[in-house]
């Protein structure tokens, strides 16, 4: 028998999440176009960077290849808010 409360996979919560995240990030773009310059704008616009890459010393060499790594993350008050909805609808519409 299939348990109707059984739990959601990790995947498909980060999934979510990352969508959430994504169509935050839509809005704070169409908010930022149509809203005038000022308070309110920057602080729906403004976001913190996060991750690893940013200098030179991030080289991966095997003599024969090169490359650099790095990987970067974009929060901002809009994603956050997106990943809330998002959050939201994933617990409220089982």
């Amino acid at each position: 028998m299939i348990n109707p409360k059984a739990k959601r996979s990790i995947f498909l919560l980060f999934l979510i999440l990352f969508f959430g995240a994504v169509c935050g990030s839509i809005i704070s773009q169409f908010v930022g176009n149509i809203m005038p310059d000022g308070v309110v704008k920057e602080f729906f616009l403004s976001s913190q960077s996060f991750g690893w890459g940013a200098n030179e010393n991030n080289w991966v060499d095997f003599f024969v290849i090169r490359f650099k790594t790095g990987f970067y993350v974009d929060i901002s008050v809009s994603s956050i808010i997106g990943m809330l909805v998002s959050w939201y609808f994933l617990r409220y519409f089982k």
